[in-house]
């Protein structure tokens, strides 16, 4: 990692993690052009899906998921275009346990796909279907998919309300009778916990010798800790989205999963983190979804700061309030005004200024920055800093 990091000295610990995590690849898996569109009026057309394709390329993500080929001509448009387009990531497409989904993806021209059909009761009785029914299917249609020359990766929809032994069952026939590449855990309503999650990444990597990945939904607010247990347990894969989007709350976000996974954990994960900030706000304009300015990683508020003893701090040693340094994700810090400033906070922002005042001015100064402060109920722009200091000492300005 190129920049110093100030986290805890616990993270490492081998009586916390017992080293487990530190140096190990850890992979991401983009789904943003397939679950990320499912956000509530999101809509992206081939062009806009080829942009964000581009941008998440660019970011080193090992695999992109282009789409749904078969859910309509637009969608199969887009696959096929990223699919000629994107070079050195993985393009992958998404499939339902059937021949006419996986057709379409072959004929979209990709080499790899996940195949999803549900192993849950609650699924199952919303579908109609029957566990029999569903272990045949799926033991079928990947192996139709290996017939065609895919790379295939078993989705078990809804896996963490799945019975143990169903589950067991549902891997282990989809590894050894339809020869899944791989295999997915699934928490499709965001309902586990990361205990769950660390317990069932465990059994699926002794019930099949199968690369692991991990998807996970964030209805509790619980998916990038959900994703990280799975992979602390085993799990190779990550699966995320730009900005967390996916329907409902979303699925766990790339950048929260690449810095939490790399400075946190010690993973290996070759997300350039100095390029998140600029994707995100791009991601935000193309589908309209805007972001909390609280959001970590890329939220607007993240590297501000306006509390005087706090500014003070971070003028004096950065690490007393960072954990990791702005550049790190393409950012800088900014010092704001209000009625929380401190004398420290008008030094910084005359120094900027190229200005210097003595001590009675300054206190001069933070008084009516505090005033205006609470006047406006928010914060001092620079504009009206210069005029308050041109007030309080006129050969300033």
């Amino acid at each position: 990692m190129k920049h110093e990091v100030w986290i805890s000295e616990y993270n490492q610990s081998p009586a916390v993690s017992g080293g487990a995590t530190a140096g190990r690849r850890l992979q991401l898996y983009d789904t943003t052009l397939r679950d990320g569109e499912q956000t509530i009026g999101v809509s992206l057309d081939s062009g806009r899906k080829l942009e964000i394709a581009r941008l998440l390329e660019d970011m080193n993500v090992e695999r992109i998921e282009a789409g749904m080929p078969i859910s309509s001509t637009e969608d199969f448009k887009a696959v096929q275009l990223i699919n000629r387009t994107i070079k050195n990531s993985e393009v992958w497409g998404f499939c339902r346990c059937t021949k006419q989904d996986i057709d379409a993806a072959v004929e979209a021209g990709v080499k790899s796909v996940i195949c999803e059909i549900p192993t849950s009761p609650f699924k199952m009785k919303a579908y109609g279907f029957t566990l029999p029914k569903v272990l045949q299917s799926l033991a079928e249609h990947l192996a139709y998919a290996k017939q065609k020359g895919l790379r295939t990766a078993f989705f078990a929809v809804d896996a963490t309300r799945t019975p143990l032994e169903d589950l067991k069952t549902a891997y282990q026939k989809a590894v050894r009778e339809g020869k899944a590449d791989e295999v997915v855990l699934v928490d499709t309503l965001g309902v586990a916990t990361p205990e769950t999650m660390t317990f069932l990444a465990k059994q699926v990597k002794e019930w099949v010798d199968v690369p692991l990945a991990a998807h996970c939904h964030n209805d509790f607010g619980m998916a990038v800790a959900c994703s990280l247990a799975a992979a602390g347990a085993g799990a190779d894969t990550i699966h995320v989205t730009a900005n967390g989007l996916g329907e409902k709350t979303g699925n766990a976000d790339i950048a929260e999963i690449a810095l939490a996974a790399s400075v946190l954990y010690g993973y290996q994960v070759n997300l350039d983190l100095g390029k998140v900030r600029s994707m995100s706000r791009r991601v935000e304009e193309l589908t309209g979804v805007r972001l909390s300015p609280l959001k970590p990683v890329v939220g607007e508020n993240v590297f501000k700061r306006e509390t005087g003893v706090v500014i003070a701090q971070i003028l004096n040693y950065p690490p007393a309030v960072e954990g990791y340094p702005p550049e790190l994700v393409g950012s800088r810090r900014e010092i704001l005004l209000s009625k929380k400033s401190g004398r420290s906070s008008i030094q910084y922002m005359l120094q900027e200024l190229g200005t210097s005042l003595g001590a009675p001015e300054i206190d001069r100064v933070l008084q009516e920055v505090k005033s205006l402060g609470i006047k406006k109920g928010g914060i001092v722009t620079k504009e009206e800093f210069q005029d308050i200091v041109t007030r309080v000492h006129p050969t300033s300005g």
